[in-house]
């Protein structure tokens, strides 16, 4: 159940505090932080709440250094799943794993065997079933079931969805279990409210209907409420995100107004973009002095990025394939969603096989690195792999690992050895080679622009493409593509590749 608090009651104490991109938001909380303990206000008395996690560890481990104190300090520093999760006295082991959903399943006769829930590092309660999926977003949003299934686009039938419901309700409420969101909803309707005299919030522009009411109970009785966040940067509407309230939240407004992100080019783009969202709070802000750059690609090709620091953006997630295959054919180390493209153990591996060739002796971590990449039985004896044989502190030749330790050939080239990595990364790694980056940095990351959200890089490289479904929610919702875009942009801390729309209907920056 959600609940409305008096505006009366709650706009007397608020600042609103709208942060454009790279204009320090968590910097200005974090002084906040630090000037409310200066003067007096006892740090169990303070509550710094975000969507991530992010910014309440890192305003918490600050003010630990800075004061001398410990985290049993500060109990309200944390999100808001973590903060209803506390207040009701809910342990880890009542929360819904993936053997629970397996249990379910089993009870009640419904498919929920591939779930996997989790709260990921943007804050959402992410699932790959679609009834839970649906039923968490009706939640979020404050929307019964019923209405919000009405007002969906779904393909399934309405006596599908609610069986699940009330059976994963009943398993919920027999077994004493919590999903995530049970965790603000039975906070909002059960939970206590903590004697606080200064209450935060952290990236207000990404909480649902059912957040703002927490956050509302949060701080009924606090003397000092800061709301932290840009209307501009709400991208996460879909996830039921309700930017309304922060655009027509009443209170004292002040404005960051100096980025140290966003060169003059980049601002100009940004501007032009902003202005093109028709519901949103007016907020001026001013770039870095550096003039930085902007350039406008029909194609990937010819961009290089073998020089500096890159940020691939899309829409999707299969927008950036071509941008992949490119970067492996260049043999150019990168990251996907912020973890390597090969695992770093694999280019290890291919090292230390070279080395242990020409007769040199390698580490202890180097033979782990390259029986990870043997088959058990084909490269390495079975029972070896668990490296029981080795000690941590010796180093090993050719002749005393296939002698003593299990290896059972060294005469063959890596890419003949490795057994258990696909044709497609053997390929990558050898063009790591060719070009000289199996141990240089990785300088690139590819991410969806949702993903990078709260990230900056030097050069930004966007593409412009949009899906199918991109294209109709743009018909639908043009300040949403708009907010999108805008993220998109600045990001960037000096230069801005944009890539034109390859197929029609994309962005048109």
């Amino acid at each position: 159940m959600c609940m409305r608090m008096e505006g009366a009651i709650i706009m007397a104490k608020i600042n609103i505090i709208l942060g454009p991109p790279g204009t320090g938001k968590t910097e200005n909380l974090l002084r906040i932080v630090d000037q409310e303990l200066k003067d007096g206000t006892p740090p169990d008395r303070i509550a710094f709440v975000s969507f991530t996690t992010k910014a309440t560890d890192e305003a918490r481990d600050r003010a630990k250094i800075k004061f001398n104190l410990t985290d049993k300090d500060f109990p309200y520093f944390c999100t808001l799943h973590a903060f209803g999760k506390r207040q009701l006295g809910i342990t880890g082991s009542q929360i819904m794993g993936k053997d629970d959903y397996v249990d379910c399943s089993e009870k009640k006769g419904i498919d929920l065997t591939k779930t996997s829930s989790s709260w990921n590092d943007n804050g959402l309660v992410t699932t790959d079933n679609i009834y839970l999926r649906d039923i968490n977003k009706s939640k979020m949003q404050c929307l019964e079931l019923q209405d919000y299934y009405n007002k969906s686009n779904v393909e399934y039938s309405w006596n599908d969805l609610i069986h699940v419901y009330r059976s994963l309700e009943d398993y919920k409420q027999n077994n004493d279990k919590y999903d995530f969101t049970d965790m603000l909803t039975q906070y909002l309707e059960f939970g206590p409210t903590p004697k606080l005299d200064v209450v935060i919030v952290d990236e207000a522009q990404d909480l649902t209907k059912l957040q703002w009411d927490v956050c509302k109970k949060i701080w009924k009785n606090a003397k000092r409420v800061y709301i932290s966040g840009d209307d501009d940067q709400a991208i996460f509407r879909w996830a039921g995100a309700d930017i309304e309230h922060l655009i027509k939240m009443e209170g004292k407004v002040s404005v960051l107004k100096q980025s140290y992100r966003c060169p003059k080019s980049v601002h100009g783009i940004a501007h032009e973009i902003v202005n093109r969202i028709s519901k949103r709070r007016e907020k001026e802000w001013n770039p870095r002095d550096e003039i930085g750059e902007v350039r406008f690609h029909n194609h990937i090709d010819g961009i290089n990025m073998q020089e500096g620091k890159w940020l691939v953006l899309s829409t999707a997630s299969y927008m950036l394939n071509e941008v992949e295959e490119d970067l492996r054919y260049q043999g150019l180390p990168y990251n996907l969603y912020g973890k390597p493209a090969v695992k770093k153990s694999l280019l290890r591996a291919v090292d230390a096989w070279k080395r242990l060739r020409n007769d040199e002796e390698i580490s202890y971590k180097d033979v782990a690195a390259i029986y990870d990449n043997l088959k058990s039985g084909v490269g390495v004896e079975r029972g070896y792999k668990t490296l029981k044989t080795l000690e941590e502190e010796q180093s090993y030749n050719v002749e005393s690992l296939t002698m003593h330790h299990g290896l059972m050939y060294s005469d063959v080239p890596w890419d003949v050895a490795f057994n258990v990595i696909s044709d497609n990364d053997k390929s990558y790694v050898m063009s790591m080679e060719k070009h000289g980056g199996l141990t240089a940095e990785t300088k690139i990351n590819l991410s969806t622009i949702h993903m990078a959200k709260g990230g900056e890089c030097d050069n930004v490289l966007l593409l412009t493409d949009l899906s199918r479904a991109n294209q109709d929610e743009m018909e639908k919702n043009p300040d949403d593509t708009n907010r999108v875009f805008y993220v998109g942009v600045t990001r960037t801390k000096q230069a801005l590749h944009i890539v034109q729309p390859q197929r029609v209907g994309g962005y048109k920056i």
